[in-house]
């Protein structure tokens, strides 16, 4: 009188690719996840670095250089809530998607980010007096200099409130983003490896964004940026090891789960067996990587290279991990009723003889 299920794996255990079928409807969702969590972590580590005292991002927050980052970071996550909002049923209609603060993740997240937004656009417009090039632009076309608008201190006063207040609204929202998959009626993403996985890409994505940038200003500039590497550096690594971390311990669990979360690792680990062991080995191979560098110390031209080849996996290792991640989870209920367009019950009810009950709604092979 006991029932426990158990994973059918009667397609058996064979790998195969399937690299089409990572695209999905869903693609939208990985580009808002992914730009955001970079975005996010881009304008925290340049920001907190500079508050810190560190040298090259003091500099750095000071250089004409950093406007442009700020910048490139309202639009990463201002294109990625474009692509999310694009995703709903009927666009026009997104501000009901703030109607239900009170219980809704989903609208957490979205205030969170819009938030975010809001802070990091007002901290970018007063940025701007600071910003060499605006202030020789300003002074060409109206004949004054911008510190007659606004006085320089005030200025950066009020850039850095702003900044202030742009990093617990990204963190608000990062973490609300983790609480719009932690839901009981998808067990592959009832796991605090969701977590793991978005902090980690905002640490490595953006650490990479944030480095990138610095770099190419300091070689523009004739500086040093030997320090960039090694903070950045090791927040990627941090962030790489984090979401591997993460990753072994949701396979155990997966491996061993008696509920639709193992039918999807089982998937995971067949339809898309290689490109599994793929994002897998990239993984080991840019956090490998990044520890050499970091203990190694290297700088010049092999540390370039070498950190722009970890810029290349990391990336990879992101699109299709978080592709995965949703074309690879099982609803505990089906969409369309009970088993209609569920095409793996129609297949095993006809198996089991199942289908001959008229009930079942399913018509059984005729011969």
């Amino acid at each position: 009188g006991q029932y426990r299920p158990a994973i059918d794996q009667k397609k058996g255990r064979a790998k195969a690719w399937n690299i089409a079928r990572l695209s999905s409807r869903e693609n939208p969702l990985v580009l808002f996840t992914l730009l955001s969590q970079a975005a996010i972590g881009a304008f925290a580590t340049v920001f907190v670095g500079a508050q810190l005292g560190l040298g090259d991002f003091a500099a750095f927050s000071r250089h004409s250089g950093y406007v442009p980052l700020t910048l490139l970071s309202f639009l990463m996550v201002g294109f990625g809530l474009f692509m999310s909002t694009m995703h709903l049923g009927k666009p026009k209609r997104f501000y009901r998607g703030f109607n239900n603060l009170r219980y809704s993740p989903v609208c957490r997240e979205g205030l969170g980010i819009a938030l975010f937004m809001a802070m990091l656009s007002l901290h970018m417009v007063f940025a701007l007096p600071a910003n060499t090039i605006f202030d020789a632009l300003f002074l060409r076309l109206f004949g004054t200099g911008s510190a007659s608008v606004i006085a320089p201190d005030v200025a950066h006063m009020a850039a850095t409130v702003c900044g202030y207040l742009a990093v617990p609204a990204s963190v608000a929202g990062l973490y609300y983003m983790n609480r719009c998959y932690r839901i009981k009626a998808r067990p592959f993403w009832d796991h605090w490896q969701v977590a793991s996985a978005f902090a980690g890409n905002a640490l490595s994505l953006g650490a990479l964004v944030c480095g990138a940038a610095m770099v190419g200003s300091a070689l523009l500039g004739g500086r040093e940026y030997q320090q960039t590497l090694q903070v950045c550096g090791s927040l990627v690594a941090f962030g790489l090891a984090l979401e591997g971390f993460g990753l072994l311990f949701h396979a155990k669990a997966m491996k061993t789960g008696e509920h639709e979360g193992g039918a999807s690792h089982y998937i995971q680990c067949t339809t898309f067996g290689k490109t599994y062991i793929l994002r897998n080995l990239l993984l080991g191979a840019a956090l490998a990587l990044a520890c050499a560098l970091l203990l190694a110390g290297a700088g010049g031209a092999v540390a370039l290279l070498g950190w722009g080849l970890i810029g290349l996996l990391s990336v990879a290792t992101a699109v299709i991990g978080r592709a995965l991640f949703y074309v690879l989870v099982i609803p505990t209920t089906m969409p369309g009723a009970f088993f209609w367009k569920n095409k793996g019950f129609e297949e095993h009810a006809r198996d089991i003889g199942l289908a001959n009950m008229p009930q079942v709604g399913i018509v059984p092979h005729a011969h």
